[in-house]
């Protein structure tokens, strides 16, 4: 445990960023805990603008960054030191309302009266510089950046913000390590793979430090390729343009030497697996044949235009349980072939930084609910509902989407729930896949489930906090008497009737009370129904049926005026989403 794990054991915000210099760790903690630490003129610069107010008030001078010269007094609150363990680690915090243009501090004298305020309106924000052995030899050098409020209101003003204060504090941070790296020297470590390339002509190495344990790093490594979890990079370049997965696979986490990684549409192209060492090191590779346009095994006779490579993946495990992630990749050619590389090279420094970026995002668990795919469909979405609004007249149209005569007009599970609806609709959709992959995606639909693969962004705009599931959870699996949950603010529909694998009725009853009595009531039943038509083939039926007291107010907020457009545009998508979910296979790794 470090200190920051006593201090911020909660943090809404965790980053962490190291450098490994070629000194021993006595000399980096002499350099980093008593040297000035703003030597970088791009540092001073973004220093003397973050002070230029106080400046121009005539009460800044100098911009040097040393921590010895934190210090925090009840006349002059600020950061301060909170603890100090030499040659190992030093935290430096404080607590304010730092989104103010002159913050507010609020004194703590120490790091147990940091741990234990608990004011309102408050951000507690804490760092650590660390030095630690490298493996091999040499230093890392590390910070840690920890940042927890003490209400719900101070950490919506905090992120709005570190919205905008963000990238200048990342920036900061790192170009304060590339200058100690760039100062103490970088240290160039042996990974694994670089044995099985001698002869590389070229080689890049990237790193980023993760905060987490290898072991919530290593399943998003093992699960990469395309058709499989994507590569976690620019999807539009090298996955086809389909998103890269959001969640862990456990059909893809089990890999072993020989297999292929696909990179290209048909599979027949990719990353050879080289090596593994579980929870630690990952090797890829490839040897292709440029002259006849195919992959050779790694191993075999290089013929005489080629590209030989590896690629390597080494996790290791730094304090407080972060990670640093290592990415090699080392490539042989003829000199004749060499000139390639004047493009490839920056190339692959884009792909790998958006991959090693989007790698620490997902095992850190701080993904966006949407992403820009979403944004877009919503969009979509908003503006078939606007359509749907103007045009009452198609209403009876929309409300048979896919599904033929006699499934509408056929008798289904949960309509004597709902026997004389004022208004409703029953959707259909045909899924190129059996029943058996259908009924689970149906089965953990709810917002605090699996979602409802629909426009998620319009969702989240309305408050429901969900992320559609890309798998299936069968802890999710919803049961007869279970709540299916809409939203965390509406009243949840109950699973009143369950056929697994066939139907599940979920029903909005009336109150029975205020019906007796002339009262304004609402009743709702929602059918999902999974039928096979044909060996492989199967028809999803979603079908809605809503009755309401005769009074306006309730005809109008729960009638079809408004309710329709929104709720059959949803429903639609919804029943797509199924489709695409249950209609898709990953990809399986191949051999060469």
């Amino acid at each position: 445990m470090t200190a920051l794990d006593r201090l911020l054991p909660d943090p809404g915000l965790v980053e962490i960023d190291a450098v490994e210099v070629d000194v021993a760790p006595d000399a980096a903690w002499e350099r980093v805990r008593h040297g000035d630490l703003g030597g970088s003129a791009l540092i001073r610069a973004l220093f003397a603008l973050r002070t230029l107010p106080d400046r121009l008030r005539g009460e800044a001078s100098d911009v040097r960054l040393r921590i010895d010269d934190l210090v925090s007094t009840p006349g002059q609150p600020g950061f301060g030191i909170l603890v100090d363990d030499p040659p190992r680690e030093v935290v430096a915090g404080a607590v304010g309302a730092v989104w103010r243009r002159s913050i507010p501090f609020v004194y703590v004298p120490d790091a147990r009266a940091f741990a234990a305020y608990d004011g309102p309106g408050q951000a507690k924000v804490a760092w650590a510089l660390r030095v630690a052995p490298g493996l091999g030899g040499g230093s890392v050098i590390s910070v840690e950046v920890r940042v927890a409020a003490t209400d719900a209101d101070a950490w919506r003003r905090f992120r709005r913000y570190f919205r905008l204060i963000g990238p200048g504090s990342r920036l900061v941070r790192r170009t304060l390590l590339s200058a100690l790296e760039k100062e103490l020297g970088a240290r160039e470590r042996a990974l694994p793979g670089d044995d099985l390339l001698p002869d590389a002509a070229d080689q890049m190495t990237h790193a980023v430090t993760i905060a987490a344990p290898p072991e919530r790093v290593w399943p998003w490594l093992v699960q990469m390729g395309r058709g499989r979890a994507g590569w976690y990079s620019i999807d539009i370049v090298d996955n086809g343009g389909a998103r890269s997965a959001r969640e862990l696979h456990p059909d893809l986490a089990a890999l072993a030497v020989g297999d292929l990684l696909p990179a290209t549409p048909s599979g027949d192209t990719g990353f050879e697996v080289l090596a593994i060492e579980e929870g630690r090191a990952l090797v890829l590779g490839g040897l292709w044949d440029a002259d006849a346009g195919h992959q050779r095994p790694f191993h075999a006779a290089r013929p005489g235009r080629h590209w030989h490579a590896t690629w390597a993946f080494a996790l290791e495990p730094l304090d407080g349980g972060a990670t640093r992630l290592h990415v090699r990749a080392r490539v042989a050619s003829p000199a004749s072939s060499r000139l390639r590389a004047g493009w490839v090279k920056p190339v692959h420094h884009l792909m790998q930084t958006a991959q090693l970026r989007n790698l620490a995002a997902r095992a850190e668990q701080r993904l966006r609910r949407n992403d820009w795919r979403d944004v877009l469909a919503g969009l979509g979405g908003a503006g078939r509902m606007g359509v749907s609004m103007l045009t009452p007249m198609q209403r009876a149209h929309r409300g048979h989407w896919g599904a033929g005569r006699e499934v509408v007009e056929r008798h289904h599970p949960g309509d004597d729930l709902v026997p004389e609806p004022r208004w409703g609709w029953t959707h259909a959709v045909e899924v190129a896949a059996p029943a058996r992959r259908v009924w689970p995606w149906v089965a953990q639909i709810g917002a605090d489930r699996g979602g409802f693969y629909s426009y998620s962004w319009l969702e989240n705009l309305a408050g429901c906090a969900l992320r559609d599931a890309e798998r299936v959870h069968p802890e999710w699996e919803l049961c007869e008497g279970d709540d299916l949950v809409l939203h965390p603010a509406v009243p949840p529909l109950r699973v009143v009737s369950m056929e697994p694998g066939r139907h599940l009725v979920a029903y909005g009853a009336p109150d029975e009370e205020a019906r007796s009595a002339g009262r304004p009531w609402v009743a709702g039943s929602w059918l999902f129904l999974v039928e096979e038509t044909a060996p492989g083939l199967t028809r999803v039926i979603s079908r809605y049926r809503c009755a309401t007291s005769d009074d306006l107010r309730t005809r109008l907020a729960y009638g079809p005026a408004l309710l329709e457009p929104i709720g059959s545009t949803m429903d639609r998508r919804m029943l797509l989403g199924i489709r695409e979910r249950a209609e898709h296979a990953p990809r399986a790794v191949g051999r060469i």
